[in-house]
């Protein structure tokens, strides 16, 4: 594969995914659950939660999917065909359909009173991952060439 230069709107994509990605691993710190007299629970910790233990295949996942994605939005700069970064662009994109899938599982169980902050990065961080990569995909499709003119 031959390596092509990327575009300014290619590399604000891949910028916005990233930041969106860490974003989304932040939000795992701060707390997604605000019980009424007690303390905060992080995502971290939510898996100890009654609600959430029903789902806890789609917690595990989301647990593992998140640092995959943070590494996964960091290859993006590394990577530096067409190709490669429609594959990378598909990729984010997807993953972030995963996590946010799984984030409305988990949450649908839990008190709609005492959603915390958490929960409202994470949703920043997964819309502008998804937006990252529709913009990084959308500049990486390479112009058609134009037809060579045979005279008649």
């Amino acid at each position: 594969m031959e390596r092509t230069p990327s575009t300014r709107c290619s590399r604000a994509g891949g910028l916005v995914a990233l930041g969106g990605s860490v974003l989304v691993a932040v939000s795992m710190f701060m707390p997604w659950l605000d019980p009424d007299a007690g303390a905060a629970v992080d995502y971290l910790h939510l898996g100890a939660v009654d609600a959430v233990d029903a789902d806890r295949g789609a917690y595990g996942l989301s647990l593992t999917l998140v640092p995959l994605l943070v590494v996964w939005c960091a290859l993006y700069f590394a990577w530096r065909s067409h190709e490669a970064r429609m594959v990378w662009a598909f990729g984010g994109f997807a993953g972030a359909m995963l996590l946010y899938g799984g984030d409305l599982r988990i949450s649908a169980e839990l008190p709609a009173d005492a959603f915390g902050l958490g929960e409202i990065v994470a949703t920043v961080g997964l819309i502008a991952l998804a937006a990252g990569c529709v913009l990084a995909l959308a500049a990486n499709v390479p112009e058609p060439r134009p037809a060579a003119v045979r005279p008649v």
